[in-house]
């Protein structure tokens, strides 16, 4: 279960990439990069792009590299695909979600599981940009840089608290296209993903987001 549920949260927090960048940003900065990253949403359709997760263990000083494939299709259509070393599925579909490995396949709704049905949401406003208003989901600290701005994110509900301590989100100031999330967990874990071969607004086939 908590696993599935990384795998949520590093989803809703797409476009976004880690960097240490520590100048807080003005009120002037802050505004643009919201409007920024919602003009950059407004226009998108649809996003495909390759991934590659790097999960840094603490107690064991060990990296475990995962790579697969995205795809998002406006509105609320998911699916975040791991290739190798295993296979894993993760697949969002208006109020349904699936979670398939080769052992089996998993639909939850998203209305009756309300840990399900928040993430869900988060997921939904993360992708869209409008994530980054909400004050009831995280706390928001920003930092500015002329080629990679950056947003420190702190959970504020008790269930998030209890799985990761920050998030780290950078924007490519050049387009502000989706890159890279690092994820603190609360046990010393990092998770960092990193987007590569974004193709914006492409056709995709719906058969991709089937529930059924």
């Amino acid at each position: 279960m908590k696993k599935a549920l990384c795998i949520l949260f590093s989803i809703c927090l797409l476009g976004l990439r880690a960097n240490a960048q520590t100048t807080p940003a003005t009120a002037e900065q802050q505004r643009l990069m919201l409007e920024q990253i919602t003009a950059v949403s407004d226009k998108m359709n649809s996003l495909v792009c390759d991934f590659e997760q790097t999960k840094e263990l603490s107690i064991l000083n060990e990296k475990i590299v995962s790579k697969g494939k995205m795809y998002y299709l406006k509105d609320n259509k998911l699916r975040w695909e791991y290739q190798s070393p295993y296979k894993y599925t993760f697949l969002l579909n208006g109020d349904k979600i699936v979670l398939e490995t080769e052992a089996g396949r998993n639909v939850i709704d998203v209305n009756s599981n309300r840990m399900f049905g928040e993430i869900a949401n988060i997921m939904m406003s993360g992708v869209n940009g409008s994530g980054l208003k909400d004050d009831k989901t995280f706390k928001k600290s920003f930092f500015w840089d002329s080629k990679l701005p950056s947003i420190l994110l702190e959970p504020v509900k008790k269930d998030m608290k209890q799985m990761f301590s920050s998030v780290r989100l950078t924007f490519n100031a050049s387009d502000w296209s989706v890159e890279t999330v690092e994820m603190k967990e609360t046990n010393g874990d990092t998770t960092i993903i990193r987007l590569t071969g974004k193709k914006v607004n492409e056709k995709l086939d719906n058969k991709l987001f089937a529930v059924d």
